[in-house]
């Protein structure tokens, strides 16, 4: 251990404005959930390793002069980014930690880092001594956006660097060896479908079922909705309970009682473990079905039948004890949300979505079959009864005719839409005006209204978009003091600068998406001219349908470029098509401009089959219809006309449509 004598002390200089001291974090006077600046010493990291999502995870732990006598405290603060952003600072280097969140996890009290996160790091054999600013030792950022900090951090650093006391530290080889033995970390994560007998796994899964005490030890049922043909099978019949295993509907074989009245997902889905000592007593107190959990160095093998793979949780008697097992996570932060938990929520979503198809078609064909069978006769069934066979018939009939169209249509399989079992409309029907009977002096009168607000399901294919460039698909506004507050919508249009200097504005913008598609049925049988609607992209669907953040495109191409490949998803080479009769229409009014004759192929406009260039070569355009949910509403604008100002003084109601629900998956 290398020891330092600590050199004459200087008066302690106040924190820099908006810091805090670590002991205040570690000692809990500083809430969860809060983002906080803090500035440190290394004492330790770890290597960075590969999360299950695109970013990876390294760890530093820091003191201050607030801890320094106490050796064995330390500040981890939990690293996620991608490899090329993660600092590696040395030991002894100084890191100043800007917009943090305090977390308590595994029962220790740590910071995680999240997209804002700022983390410098000053070079400590570049530091020298106070009154001199640290600047010079300041490690350019690895992210070259990122804000450096002032001359009051670099004083500070100085400061504590020649002040604190550095026999905790580790010298420099004792360091290397610590983070080089960090890096050998053997992942060990697993989704269910893949574990088999006698191996350990690290697994995140839902627990299905309210965990039990069985003497001494607990018991609970997980599942991450994959299926495993080692595992229980559940199976749902028409009274809506459950039977285990084919042939052992009590569970008489197994290793202990399988669940009656099984609310969990069906099908061999769902593993039973069994969990002993302190995991089981945290278990018991803290965990709860419905919780979404991730579980260390679970056992799985066979249980006493010796046909169902089973979990087991037990006590770690090797001398390198780890604590508790079992991490309760958390689902309310996306930001840090981990990309594998994140997986298997997506898996329940589509699980729970074709369950309740299955149970609906179930709960039909069993009627149908009891018709068919005679067991339902004329006389022997209420009018009622009969007339709810007859429209799940119906149902039945017209979900089978659905099925097949969309198998016709070749949709898109890329891109998905939440109310997958609402019927789809037609875009006529949609964009058709809706009637309204009313009676005025007595005599009844059907009115248009100006829009309706609805909600459909819709099977479309893009042909054209607003703006014409990419580049122009966000936008940005004032950051406001109002943004801080949850239900502050952020609405560009009404935050407008009335006084015209929006442009001359220098301060923080937030950029967000603003477009919208040309979107036009899928079905041959429905051209004409009203299979064709504008629909309004905002920026909070936006962001689910291409899963990528607004930003300014024209300063940052690599983000453009992501952007053109997910549209390219959406839309297939409708951006070439549309750039080209850009060119056309550029060529055209050019030569209009010149008074040049016209050329001698005709030009047709863009349609949803083909464009012609100036060159005669032709392009097709070429995508695939998908399945998406749009919404219709009204929004009020000027009119002058005081016949058509049927919104108030001077305005009229405007129909429109917007994309929502949909999503360009992976």
């Amino acid at each position: 251990m290398r020891r330092y004598n600590n050199p004459k002390r200087q008066k302690q200089p106040e924190l820099p404005a908006g810091y805090v001291k670590i002991q205040d974090i570690l000692d809990e006077s500083i809430p969860v959930g809060r983002l906080i600046n803090v500035i440190g010493l290394v004492k330790d990291r770890r290597s960075p390793r590969q999360t299950g999502g695109s970013d990876w995870k390294s760890a530093i732990t820091i003191y201050d002069k607030s801890i320094e006598n106490e050796p064995e405290r330390g500040l981890p603060i939990n690293i996620f980014r991608p490899r090329a952003e993660i600092p590696e600072p040395d030991a002894t280097d100084v890191v100043v930690v800007i917009s943090a969140k305090v977390q308590a996890y595994r029962g220790e009290v740590s910071l995680i880092s999240h997209r804002s996160t700022l983390i410098h790091v000053y070079s400590a054999n570049q530091i020298p001594k106070p009154p001199k600013s640290a600047k010079q030792a300041l490690e350019a950022p690895l992210r070259p956006k990122d804000r450096p900090p002032g001359d009051p951090e670099h004083e500070y650093v100085a400061w504590l660097y020649h002040s604190v006391s550095k026999d905790a530290i580790p010298d420099t080889a004792e360091f290397s060896s610590q983070v080089a033995h960090s890096a050998n970390f053997k992942d060990k994560f697993q989704t269910l479908n893949d574990i088999h007998d006698g191996q350990f796994y690290d697994v995140i899964v839902n627990v299905v079922r309210e965990p039990y005490d069985q003497m001494g030890m607990t018991t609970l049922w997980v599942s991450d909705y994959t299926e495993n043909e080692a595992f229980y099978k559940f199976t749902w019949n028409a009274e809506g309970t459950s039977e285990s295993r084919d042939g052992d509907p009590y569970g008489y074989t197994t290793s202990n009682i399988v669940p009656k009245n099984w609310g969990g997902p069906y099908g061999k889905r769902s593993m039973q473990v069994t969990c002993f000592g302190i995991d089981a007593d945290f278990i018991l107190k803290e965990v709860k079905a419905g919780d979404w959990v991730s579980l260390r160095n679970l056992h799985a093998k066979y249980g006493r039948n010796l046909n169902n793979l089973e979990g087991f949780l037990r006590e770690d008697r090797t001398p390198f004890y780890s604590g508790l097992k079992v991490d309760i996570l958390q689902t309310d932060d996306p930001e840090n949300i981990d990309g594998r938990l994140k997986e298997a929520i997506r898996r329940k979503r589509d699980y729970e979505k074709l369950k309740k198809q299955q149970q609906k078609n179930f709960a039909v064909n069993e009627d149908l079959a009891k018709i068919k069978a005679g067991d339902l006769v004329e006389g022997l069934l209420s009018s009622k009864k009969r007339r709810a066979v007859e429209r799940a018939q119906k149902i039945k009939e017209i979900d089978d005719k659905e099925r097949e169209r969309e198998a016709r249509l070749g949709l898109n399989e890329r891109i998905k839409c939440e109310n997958i079992e609402q019927p789809v409309f037609a875009v006529p029907s949609i964009v058709e005006p809706i009637p309204y009977k009313t009676t005025i002096d007595g005599q009844e009168v059907i009115l248009n209204l100006p829009f309706t607000c609805a909600k459909y399901r819709t099977n479309v294919r893009v042909v054209d978009f607003r703006p014409s460039r990419l580049a122009d698909f966000a936008i940005w506004r004032k950051n406001l003091e109002y943004d801080m507050l949850s239900d502050h919508s952020g609405d560009s249009n009404s935050e407008s600068d009335e006084d015209g200097t929006l442009n001359k504005y220098t301060g923080r913008k937030i950029w967000e998406w603003k477009f919208a598609l040309l979107l036009e049925d899928a079905d041959p049988k429905h051209k004409g001219e009203n299979n064709r609607f504008w629909a309004v992209v905002d920026n909070t669907e936006a962001q689910l349908l291409l899963n990528l953040d607004a930003t300014d495109l024209r300063a940052d191409p690599d983000e453009l470029d992501k952007l053109r490949e997910q549209l390219f998803q959406l839309w297939g080479n409708l951006e070439e098509c549309k750039q080209q009769e850009l060119q056309r229409q550029a060529t055209e009014k050019k030569r209009v401009a010149t008074h040049q004759p016209p050329p001698t192929s005709p030009l047709r406009p863009l349609s949803s089959h083909q464009v012609e260039t100036t060159t005669d070569a032709e392009t097709t355009l070429s995508n695939k219809p998908f399945s998406c949910c749009i919404r219709q509403y009204g929004i009020t604008v000027r009119e002058e006309d005081p016949r058509k100002a049927d919104a108030g003084d001077g305005k009229r109601w405007q129909r429109m449509f917007a994309l929502f629900g949909t999503k360009i998956s992976p």
